[in-house]
């Protein structure tokens, strides 16, 4: 698994960035499984990146410009990287997951209200897309 190291340990707060079918707004399955249960809602934020359309799902990629914006959420846990295994699974990037991975976990800053910056982890696409793909808006809830 490819991720960056982290410096938080377990009881130490840490924070995890959604931006698809794991943010509550998407009345998902997926976000009362895993997120729900397990993390603390911060807030609505934004990170730097490229949101594109893969079938029912977003993938994430790095941004281009400086104005490419991803919508999201951030959640707090305090679990450390061990709270973020069930969501590895889901997000095909777990050590038994198929190779090469869906997404990588790593960390980026994210933009909360009132010009906070946090450290948080996210989940960026590992496999090619096209332009048609591009979810112009950054946010997969609103995508035109």
């Amino acid at each position: 698994m490819a991720h960056k190291q982290s410096e938080k340990q377990t009881g130490e707060t840490d924070y995890l960035f959604v931006y698809g079918t794991l943010r509550s707004d998407s009345y998902s399955d997926s976000h009362r499984q895993f997120i729900a249960p397990h993390f603390e809602l911060v807030g609505r934020a934004t990170i730097a990146g490229r949101l594109y359309a893969i079938v029912d799902y977003p993938g994430l990629l790095p941004a281009e410009e400086a104005t490419d914006l991803v919508i999201g959420e951030v959640y707090a846990f305090t679990g450390g990287e061990e709270q973020l295994l069930e969501v590895d699974d889901y997000e095909g990037c777990a050590p038994h997951s198929p190779k090469p991975h869906l997404y990588t976990r790593t960390r980026i800053n994210a933009h909360l209200k009132g010009d906070e910056i946090i450290e948080a982890w996210v989940y960026f696409y590992n496999y090619p897309v096209s332009d048609t793909m591009l979810i112009r808006s950054g946010d997969f809830m609103d995508p035109f």
